[in-house]
């Protein structure tokens, strides 16, 4: 069995999805940001809480500023990109690049590209792979191949539920398996999107990550986070 988004032939786990979160028809966005807040920690280092705005051309760029906060005060910004291509982290005196951060930085701007189905249509090779009734598995082209995410469904709410990829961890480690898990879907204007998520590395024994949304603006304009990240890189890359 299988449905279709404006033409896109998709899995079935993933009509369902579709028919649940867009009755009426899903919205064109070309642009979003994503703001909310959470924590996180490196072990052993306690949980720190931040702000976060995630800037995003769905299935294409992508800009995450973070502001980790004690109290009041903002004691450190991290810039995590993946624009053109290309993926940085970025914080302190610090700047991550290279193949593997790449590698590491296109799968949280893919799983969230789940979020804006009417950008599936428009990216070059992104395609839907059946698995069973409540999974499939993403693809999306890099580099000289493809990255592949399996997505597993909620049987009962119909939306996604886990995005799980193997993901370098960070610019000279290992491939780890990295699972986001996505709860509480619900409408934020015109579009539906889980309003917390929770991500974790398999070698560590819990998530490292939880972040809980508050409010999505669609259309926006990305100049400015998009010149930024692109600096950043162009910087680091000298």
């Amino acid at each position: 069995m299988h449905d279709h988004v404006s033409g896109f032939e998709v899995p079935a786990p993933v009509g369902r999805y579709i028919e649940t979160a867009y009755a009426d028809g899903v919205p064109g966005v070309g642009t979003a940001a994503m703001e909310g807040f959470g924590r996180f920690r490196q072990r052993p280092l306690p949980w720190l809480p931040f702000a976060n705005t995630i800037w995003l051309r769905p299935g294409v760029d992508r800009v995450s500023d973070m502001f980790v906060r004690i109290g009041p005060i903002t004691v450190m910004k991290v810039l995590d990109a993946y624009v053109d291509g290309r993926g940085i982290t970025k914080f302190l005196s610090r700047a991550d690049m290279g193949p593997r951060v790449d590698q590491g930085a296109m799968h949280p701007m893919l799983c969230e590209s789940l979020m804006f189905p009417s950008c599936w249509s428009r990216t070059p090779g992104f395609a839907w792979e059946p698995v069973d009734a409540d999974t499939a598995r993403v693809h999306m082209p890099f580099e000289a191949g493809f990255e592949v995410a399996s997505v597993g469904f909620d049987p009962d709410t119909g939306f996604p539920a886990t995005f799980e990829t193997m993901r370098f961890k960070g610019k000279d480690g290992p491939k780890v398996r990295w699972r986001i898990t996505m709860l509480g879907w619900r409408r934020f204007g015109e579009v539906t999107i889980p309003e917390r998520m929770m991500v974790r590395w398999a070698d560590e024994p819990g998530p490292w990550l939880r972040l809980r949304f508050e409010r999505v603006t669609i259309g926006v304009d990305l100049d400015e986070p998009l010149t930024r990240a692109r600096t950043a890189i162009a910087t680091a890359s000298a």
